[in-house]
């Protein structure tokens, strides 16, 4: 027995944890606790949450995060908060180790995204594809039919089950020698909840606002971040160096899986390029948290170069994979 559980529905809230709790991608922007904070991303814009589940005998198998909003120019759009919608599944309800999955589970994950489809038929959808599995989503194919345009997402996944000996030996070269300069030129503090102040806050605030872009994203907001860390959902990396504030980061997690958010430097900070700092102590952090995945796939603003782009990521070692976004207008 299959059947569509909407975010209004008794039990969505308690089926999408377990879910999510099995989902091997985990990507922490897309966790149901992250909604709240999400939804304090645009005051002037109302979204309306879509999300829903196909469950099938009581357990849930797919989740589609989607939401629906008007932008500033007055078009409909279909997305996740500012960020892209996407698709998550349940790996213990496959139907073997082979990657499949109950082909009435995928009808009915097509069938409903379809159907909200046609009911709001929006100017423009944007879906990000997390090839879970090593698969790609049915929605993908749904959109590529209706004449969505995909393109090619390079992220990259480091291992934190390696000994922190094991991390700095997959390091690039180029990356370990300014990552040392960092730890000594620089002051690096990680922010948590525990450690989460005004002065903090102003600090971290300072540096977001160098890389906010004017459409709306979750992350635009400062309210957004400050909850997300005080909720313990998510923490800060700043840098100072010679007494005054160079550069800061924010990242987010769950049990499992830490992801880059934004980072960003400030007119005073030196030539060095010093991001990679902050992400290396980011690293270790998420480890010490308990995190067995490091997510850099998710990049910032237009300064975050020498820490978020391709080729950098590399240089922090892991495995490169693909995923899509793929964006339709109708």
């Amino acid at each position: 027995m299959h059947a569509v559980i909407e975010t209004t529905d008794a039990g969505f809230a308690e089926n999408w944890s377990r879910l999510f709790a099995n989902d091997p991608l985990q990507n922490p922007l897309y966790a149901q606790c992250s909604i709240e904070c999400l939804e304090l991303a645009d005051k002037e814009i109302h979204f309306t949450d879509r999300s829903f589940l196909v469950i099938s005998e009581d357990e849930p198998v797919f989740g589609c995060s989607l939401t629906l909003h008007t932008d500033r120019q007055g078009r409909k759009c279909m997305g996740y908060f500012g960020m892209e919608a996407s698709t998550h599944v349940n790996r213990a309800t496959m139907l073997s180790s082979s990657n499949n999955f109950r082909p009435q589970a995928i009808e009915l994950l097509q069938r409903q995204f379809n159907r909200l489809i046609d009911e709001i038929q929006p100017d423009s959808l944007e879906y990000l594809d997390p090839v879970s599995c090593g698969i790609m989503s049915p929605l993908t194919q749904l959109l590529l039919e209706k004449g969505a345009r995909p393109s090619l997402q390079k992220v990259q996944l480091i291992d934190l089950s390696l000994s922190g000996r094991a991390l700095n030996r997959n390091l690039r070269k180029s990356h370990r020698r300014l990552i040392r300069w960092g730890q000594r030129n620089l002051r690096i503090e990680i922010i948590s909840g525990e450690t989460f102040d005004s002065a903090r806050s102003q600090c971290l605030q300072a540096g977001r606002r160098q890389s906010v872009a004017p459409d709306a994203t979750p992350f635009s907001s400062w309210q957004a971040c400050e909850q997300l860390i005080r909720q313990g959902d998510a923490f800060g990396v700043q840098a100072e160096y010679r007494g005054q504030l160079a550069a800061s980061a924010l990242f987010v997690h769950t049990d499992k899986t830490c992801h880059f958010v934004f980072a960003d430097t400030m007119p005073q900070s030196p030539a060095q390029p010093i991001l990679l700092s902050l992400v290396w102590a980011a690293i270790l952090h998420s480890q010490k948290l308990g995190c067995c995945r490091f997510d850099l796939g998710c990049s910032g603003g237009a300064e975050v170069n020498d820490a978020g782009d391709t080729a950098c990521a590399a240089g922090f070692g892991g495995e490169s994979q693909i995923r899509l976004k793929v964006t339709l207008t109708l």
